[in-house]
């Protein structure tokens, strides 16, 4: 054997690189038993991500569009899929709902919403049809509906993917696909930092100095500062990911936060369908 030749721990044949040809393991190297290293391995295994989660996430905070680009021009190798990333949000939303944006009460479904005049007679129906508690119903009914509304947040990745391919029209070189993982990528970000980590680093501060959330934020302020934030954000995931000026970027990214809005009841009109018919 030449001096100098590596050899594959687990086969012993000679190494050209960093994977053997003939097995496949992998050449370990100092920087991948440092402890940084580690941590991302031990991520990256439950989420079956190999390696590439704290670079995701990096670049999903620092560089706004950079994922979709890369997902766009065929670089996908080296992060999450856009629907990884989402669904591991989604988890993270599920085991720690700080904020109940995606919930909605029965409340709101029959008194509050613009369809609520046609989903009203069918719940009362219902409950008067089969002898009902009203209260009792609403329990259920709100229980179910609270697993479902996360659930269901693939809906709203739907519906922005598809409001973006309308803005887009034009652009032929774009396919729906690109704007889905535009889509996806965006809630994986508003879901992570906007609804998990501001809520616990407000509740973090609240508890060290001894203030009330109430004191500082109501529903109003809170929908604003979401709003600005998805305008905000948007345009520096368009403008980067799908190379548009300044201008086009901001008449888009101001469409979508309006859009917000009817995406939110068709979502809660799905939201009440599945969860009266799961309760029915």
């Amino acid at each position: 054997m030449e001096k100098g030749t590596l050899r594959c721990a687990r086969c012993n044949t000679e190494l050209k690189g960093t994977f053997c040809y003939n097995c496949g393991e992998k050449r370990i190297e100092a920087k991948d038993k440092n402890f940084i290293h580690f941590l991302e391995e031990a991520i990256s295994s439950v989420f079956v991500a190999d390696g590439k989660f704290f670079k995701t996430i990096k670049l999903l905070v620092t560089n706004p569009g950079e994922l979709t680009k890369s997902f766009v021009i065929g670089i996908r190798k080296e992060y999450l899929t856009p629907l990884q990333l989402f669904f591991f949000a989604n988890l993270i939303y599920f085991i720690f709902p700080l904020i109940s944006t995606f919930n909605t009460s029965l409340d709101v479904q029959m008194h509050q919403l613009p369809y609520s005049n046609s989903i009203r007679p069918i719940v009362e129906s219902y409950i008067q049809t089969n002898d009902l508690d009203m209260g009792n119903f609403q329990a259920e009914f709100e229980k179910v509906s609270a697993s479902n509304g996360k659930l269901l947040l693939i809906v709203l990745v739907i519906l922005q993917g598809l409001f973006l391919k309308v803005i887009f029209w034009k652009t032929k070189r774009l396919f729906l696909v690109d704007f889905l993982a535009a889509s996806a990528y965006f809630y994986g970000f508003y879901i992570l930092f906007v609804l998990v980590l501001f809520p616990a680093i407000v509740i973090l501060f609240s508890k060290i100095f001894d203030f009330s959330m109430s004191t500082l934020f109501n529903e109003l302020t809170i929908s604003i500062v979401f709003l600005l934030i998805i305008v905000f954000y948007m345009f520096f995931l368009i403008r980067k990911a799908f190379e548009v000026d300044n201008l086009g970027a901001i008449w888009r990214s101001v469409l979508l936060g309006l859009f917000i809005i009817p995406s939110f009841i068709i979502y809660r009109y799905i939201l009440f369908w599945v969860t009266f018919w799961m309760v029915t």
